[in-house]
């Protein structure tokens, strides 16, 4: 270790690197691991641009140690830790604006820019940048990319691999490569990155595309007696061809846990809150809002109010962004999931996530992005309390099975990591997963980069496991 932390030093600077203990600890879980587990590194190092991470990637290279990438460690996937030790290569040094392109509609920053920053350069150019994850105050547009985030706009805007069209990224091996535009190709390759949760390359700049800001938004919200409602509402706006900008569940236990926070209740003692939020010219938007409120009640809705004003609608929304703080003050742990299933089978997966939680004895609320099926099943626990953590991850994984059942995915927007891995064999098949294993060996061939995320290590063969461990299996 001390070899290497002395060369890592001599690119980036003795005070950008750390290995003591004590300081390793707090890169020792994300989001993810906050309510239990802990995976110390074994450095971290602090680049402050593409030139240092290419020269960090080279000293690991030679030495042969992992590296894992991260941003905010915001993710809930596990995929910013260092499972077996290595180099957490942190890249939050790394903020600079390095173009504002008004007229071109796009803009060039490094990758530990927090998302909001994006959202905020945007709107300072009257333009808009769509994919707004909840964690968009404190996220990395790297970690963005990396997973592919998205948001309660994804609906009619798409994710972050729709506005991405240039990167600057770093092999394992330190070759810094630029795709897409502004660069000499490789604009195919752009997708590929997005959403590789770190294990293909270490993305350091992020060219992306800006949309016109919308004359005229405004926001709806619903009130049902159960999920069933809520998922009829949406099927209701599907039959009268509306397609909202973004389209939201929230469940009782959740508004529950807003509501005992002392905020305003939207709906007090509803079972399910949906929200709608229409965009465009004023004339059509107004068209939209009678048209909408027509189908929310028609689905049944006990209430349906229509924002009057801004004030009103960040009132709305605010219920929707208070969830997760809530529920941290209700219990202050949580396993929290991303899974999608088709819209009509929402309420089902609703179903399903409060049976688990009864089962193995944890809390669970749960909300999403309704328009897309992307449900968040979050189970509350107290990692303080024997077992908790190992219940809620149960529960989980009987949202993991049913999800499947339903021809759905593991994940919408959060990634793989290394939680989900025992399920991404039986969403994907053997035959896709051998696919994904030689497009990462051929990018890199020594498995350094974030080893143990996104896809299942190969079964062994005999011949390659110990012999012990073939004895105690045939016990």
């Amino acid at each position: 270790m001390s070899t290497l932390a002395r060369d890592l030093a001599a690119q980036v600077g003795p005070s950008r690197v750390m290995v003591r203990p004590a300081d390793l600890a707090s890169y020792a879980f994300d989001a993810f691991g906050a309510a239990g587990e802990r995976h110390l590194p074994d450095a971290i190092v602090f680049p402050g641009n593409t030139d240092e991470v290419s020269a960090v990637m080279r000293v690991c290279a030679h030495h042969g140690v992992p590296v894992v990438p991260r941003g905010a460690g915001t993710g809930y996937a596990g995929g910013a830790v260092a499972l077996g030790g290595g180099v957490v290569l942190n890249l939050c040094r790394m903020t600079r604006v390095l173009a504002r392109e008004a007229d071109a509609m796009r803009v060039l920053v490094e990758a530990g820019t927090i998302t909001a920053q994006v959202h905020h350069l945007a709107a300072a150019q009257r333009l808009y940048y769509p994919p707004d994850p909840g964690s968009a105050p404190t996220s990395t547009i790297g970690g963005n990319v990396a997973c592919n985030a998205s948001g309660a706009h994804h609906l009619l805007y798409g994710g972050t691999a729709d506005y991405l069209v240039g990167a600057t990224a770093v092999l394992a091996d330190g070759r810094i490569v630029r795709l897409g535009e502004g660069a000499d190709g490789g604009a195919e390759l752009l997708r590929l990155l997005c959403g590789s949760e770190g294990t293909l390359a270490v993305v350091t700049e992020v060219l992306l595309r800006l949309v016109p800001a919308p004359a005229t938004r405004a926001t709806l919200a619903a009130a049902y007696d159960g999920m069933q409602g809520a998922t009829d509402a949406a099927a209701a706006l599907v039959a009268a061809r509306i397609l909202p900008a973004a389209l939201e569940v929230i469940d009782g236990a959740a508004l529950d846990a807003v509501a005992a926070t002392g905020a305003d209740p939207v709906a007090p003692g509803a079972g399910a809150l949906v929200l709608v939020e229409l965009e465009g010219d004023a004339t059509e938007v107004a068209a939209q809002v009678a048209a909408v409120r027509t189908a929310l009640e028609g689905a049944g809705a006990t209430r349906v109010i229509a924002a009057e004003d801004e004030q009103e609608s960040h009132r709305l929304w605010a219920t929707r962004k208070a969830i997760s703080a809530a529920v941290a003050a209700v219990m202050i742990g949580k396993v929290n999931e991303d899974v999608c299933v088709p819209r009509d089978r929402v309420a089902e997966l609703v179903t399903v996530a409060r049976a688990a939680g009864e089962r193995h004895g944890v809390p669970v609320v749960t909300f999403g992005h309704l328009g897309d099926g992307v449900v968040h099943a979050t189970f509350l626990i107290d990692p303080r309390r024997r077992g908790d953590r190992e219940r809620g991850d149960a529960a989980a994984a009987k949202v993991f099975g049913a999800v499947l059942d339903m021809g759905g995915s593991l994940t919408g927007e959060h990634g793989c990591g290394y939680v989900k891995l025992p399920f991404v064999e039986r969403q994907l098949g053997e035959d896709t997963l051998r696919l994904m294993r030689r497009i990462k060996a051929s990018l890199d061939p020594r498995g350094l980069l974030n080893p143990g995320k996104k896809i299942p290590p190969a079964p062994q063969t005999p011949a390659e496991v110990e012999p012990s461990a073939v004895e105690a299996a045939a016990h």
